[in-house]
């Protein structure tokens, strides 16, 4: 600390890698942004992260979403990295949403081997915005491929997950053009959750808890 009680630049950054460190030995990572430095940043913990626990019975990772989305690439990839934990550490990774997952956030949750959720969290399902420049033959043929593919793949990663209904309703579902926000009760009846946490038992204290 300075004289002044303004910490120094040297110190936040010091208090920020211990903080990071202490997160990388106990397995837990949040999730805010999805763009691609943020994917990078994310595999290279995860690896961090799935090394130090090699070895150590009983051990997950957790992932904290709070997340209003981003981008579809680098979703993907941060989710590429959680099964290429679970396959080459034999280390489950599972997906707890705090406060909001939306878009992106959202899909990222379904990667989980066990997808929890707040009493007050949402979830928000849409179809993705495009923003494209370029020959008219690229914007609508080369694009619409990439996003009839992107709506297929999505659509089979809900069905699997939730084991309800069908690829085609999931894609119609997320792709209907409304944003269909959630409740976290209407995300366990969906199954897009494994477990709520209710409020009694969450948020209250009985009197042998305090």
């Amino acid at each position: 600390m300075t004289m002044q009680g303004i910490p120094r630049l040297e110190d936040l950054i010091a208090e920020q890698n211990n903080r990071q460190s202490f997160l990388d030995q106990v397995g837990v990572y949040f999730i805010r942004e999805i763009n691609d430095v943020e994917a990078e940043r994310f595999a290279k913990s995860l690896l961090v992260i799935a090394t130090h626990l090699k070895g150590h019975a009983n051990q997950r990772i957790t992932v904290y979403i709070n997340s209003g989305g981003g981008s579809v690439g680098a979703g993907f990839a941060m989710m590429e990295m959680m099964y290429k934990i679970k396959r080459d550490f034999g280390i489950p990774v599972d997906t707890v949403v705090l406060g909001y997952a939306y878009s992106m956030g959202a899909i990222i949750a379904q990667a989980g081997d066990k997808r929890s959720m707040g009493f007050f969290s949402t979830m928000m399902l849409h179809g993705g915005t495009w923003t494209v420049s370029g020959e008219d033959q690229k914007i609508f043929t080369d694009y619409q491929k990439l996003a009839t593919m992107y709506q297929q793949k999505i659509g089979e990663l809900f069905q699997r997950r939730s084991t309800l209904h069908t690829t085609r309703w999931w894609a119609n579902f997320i792709y209907s053009g409304r944003d269909r926000f959630l409740s976290s009760a209407e995300c366990l009846k969906l199954n897009l959750v494994d477990e709520i946490c209710e409020f009694e038992p969450c948020y209250i204290l009985t009197p042998d808890d305090k």
